[in-house]
């Protein structure tokens, strides 16, 4: 999308470290959709189905975001590669900020206007202009001053 802005570089965010931006489609048919003016520093996006990021959200430094659990306990201790089989579509709105090392998980919807802390895990939906934190993340409203 036009204006997508990726950012893997500490001279334009210090928080990004050594880490450079992933995004990573797991599945012929999964989809990574940023909308406009999107902005991702140093992020982690792995679809097996569909994430979704609404135009001007801002995704921080060493964000993870999956729509799939990736693996499942298969027999006699092994691990079963399973992407696509667990894996539940991720959207987040738009005008939305994702703190550094927030992590997103499968199935999750995000409104827009809302604000992810850094650090939080946000293993369930978060409404329109609330702020998730902690682990796992709760979600309150936003504070007036926060608010368009």
């Amino acid at each position: 999308s036009a204006g997508v802005k990726i950012f893997s570089t500490q001279a334009v965010n210090p928080l990004v470290g050594s880490s450079r931006c992933t995004f990573w489609v797991m599945d012929r048919e999964a989809r990574l959709e940023l909308g406009r003016n999107v902005g991702c520093s140093g992020a982690c996006l792995c679809a097996a189905r569909l994430i979704e990021i609404g135009e001007g959200t801002i995704v921080g430094a060493g964000a993870l975001i999956v729509d799939n659990d990736f693996h499942l306990p298969g027999e006699n201790w092994t691990w079963r590669d399973t992407p696509v089989e667990t894996a539940r579509p991720v959207i987040i709105g738009r005008g939305c900020f994702i703190g550094a090392r927030a992590i997103v998980l499968k199935g999750v919807t995000i409104g827009d206007g809302a604000v992810i802390a850094a650090g939080a895990v946000v293993t369930k939906d978060v409404p329109a202009s609330h702020l998730a934190s902690g682990n796992p993340a709760t979600s309150v409203p936003l504070p007036p001053k926060w608010l368009r």
